[in-house]
């Protein structure tokens, strides 16, 4: 690993034009330029393998946003109205929580956000435009190619959804999106104009089409891998972006593609802490090799009920009173939050650690001392079947809607029947039990600025307004949109600032 870092640090000397200030016009004499460190077919894989980490890791940044791409999950739900944050704790994603981080173009949310993604997508590009030169097996070189193209698209696409305004299904999308960057570590430093929302969307499924292509021309899986990019995650993102601009049709297709192979997550497994790509459900994930941990830079350090760091002691995660209410009684899912005095006592954890009415016992740190305290999931099939149901929906085929959700509560209700809602009703009875069964899982905020619904925190349970400063956001205001950071304006002088 210490050999795949190497190759990583390399490639990753400098972030790409729009997102740092500090670039030079030539290479330092003591490093390698791009194509030479990626010159082989063992350095690809490398860089690759490098990529699948920084999933997970994130150098540089402060404690809590090395936690890669689980950091965001965290921030984008923090942002939403289903996590609640009942106590400041050790004040890691307060700011955010607060609605003030992603608006300060200062500040390290939108600074470390831009970054982490554009350095993605360069990482991503040195790969893609280096690889066809290189001597090595054809299928193999395939397979990486499409891996990273799958990631400079995925980069791409957290990219809009964050700093541009929402897609509108229908409409011709002119609104500014993010800056498109298909240039390698030789090219950067040319400043871009901001794309359109409709171009940037157009770009990411090309490079998706082109990733599936290549991953499945290659024939080469990982099954027991999961950080590694297959078809089915191709496919799952693929299905995220048609749900986004509302491809209803192609939503359904990818979904079911998505999740061939894989099935629900039986009752069992939602109990079972969440940290492992062995559950058969789970079609993506940042597998968390022991001697690579992160320690207090992880997921479970900051949404787990158990991990012994000062932000879980004194500050665990809750659940939305009013949506854990909709939550029958005999489903499983009661089960993953903490509410009366004697669930509370229940919980195993150490006496120094709070307990809040609504606490989360969902994600389950690996025991104490573990260096890898457990996988984060990135994607599993239930979030196609509740993609298949909502664009099933959206398309007015109430029925097909009905079996795709009832296929997944009655996983989780032994008493759940198969709705008899239709339109308006069957819509918000889905976005429902995606709220449930995705909490904590990074969808909430770009959810609701997708759907175009305002943000709303109800005051109950264990939510405070002391430590959430505000309890609504309006649809379609402008702070939806993340602020450009102020490096990167400084130094791309084409850059237009969001409202």
């Amino acid at each position: 690993m210490k050999y795949i870092s190497r190759i990583i640090m390399l490639l990753a000397i400098v972030l790409v034009s729009a997102c740092a200030e500090d670039y030079l016009d030539t290479f330092p004499t003591d490093q390698q330029a791009a194509d030479q460190v990626l010159g082989t077919i063992e350095n690809q894989r490398a860089a690759l393998e490098g990529m699948h980490r920084h999933m997970y890791s994130m150098p540089g940044a402060s404690q809590g946003e090395r936690a890669g791409y689980g950091n965001f999950m965290i921030n984008y739900d923090f942002l939403g109205s289903d996590v609640v944050n009942p106590q400041r704790g050790s004040g890691w994603f307060i700011s955010a929580y607060q609605w003030i981080d992603h608006r300060n173009n200062s500040g390290s949310l939108v600074r470390h956000t831009y970054d982490y993604y554009y350095t993605m997508i360069v990482n991503a590009n040195n790969i893609i435009n280096s690889i066809d030169a290189i001597e090595g097996d054809e299928s193999e070189k395939q397979n990486i190619k499409g891996q990273a193209l799958f990631y400079r698209a995925f980069g791409h696409f957290n990219l809009v959804q964050l700093y541009g305004k929402r897609y509108v299904p229908g409409q011709n999308n002119t609104q500014l999106g993010v800056v498109i960057n298909l240039d390698d570590l030789n090219s950067i430093g040319t400043s871009k104009a901001r794309s359109t929302v409709e171009e940037v969307y157009t770009q990411i499924q090309t490079d998706l089409t082109s990733s599936l292509q290549n991953i499945t021309a290659s024939g080469q899986t990982y099954a027991s891998d999961k950080s590694q990019i297959s078809a089915n995650v191709v496919n799952g993102v693929l299905a995220r972006v048609a749900l986004t601009k509302g491809e209803w049709a192609n939503a359904i297709t990818y979904a079911q593609a998505a999740r061939q192979g894989f099935s629900a997550t039986t009752s069992a497994q939602m109990t079972n802490g969440f940290n492992s790509q062995d559950t058969p459900s789970w079609i993506w994930a940042s597998h968390v090799i022991p001697d690579q941990g992160e320690y207090f830079a992880s997921f479970f350090a900051y949404m787990s009920y158990n991990y012994s760091s000062s932000h879980i002691r004194n500050d665990p995660k809750c659940i939305n009173a009013d949506l854990y209410d909709l939550i029958a009684d005999t489903d499983v899912r009661k089960g993953l939050w903490a509410v009366t005095p004697a669930e509370m006592a229940a919980i195993d954890i150490p006496s120094n650690f709070a307990k809040y009415p609504y606490m989360n016992v969902k994600f389950e740190a690996l025991p104490s001392g573990t260096i890898g305290d457990g996988d984060v999931v990135l994607m599993r099939a239930d979030e196609m079947i509740l993609i298949e149901a909502e664009a099933n929906a959206h398309l007015g085929n109430d029925l097909a809607a009905r079996t795709a959700l009832f296929s997944l509560v009655s996983q989780r209700d032994p008493n759940a029947l198969i709705s008899l809602n239709s339109g308006a009703a069957l819509l918000n009875e889905i976005l429902v039990q995606r709220r449930i069964e995705l909490w904590g899982e990074g969808f909430n905020f770009l959810d609701l600025k997708r759907l175009d619904l305002p943000l709303f925190r109800p005051q109950r349970g264990s939510f405070s307004l002391t430590q959430a400063r505000i309890t609504e956001v309006p649809a379609g205001s402008p702070e939806w949109q993340f602020l450009l950071p102020i490096s990167a304006m400084n130094v791309n002088k084409e850059l237009v600032q969001n409202p």
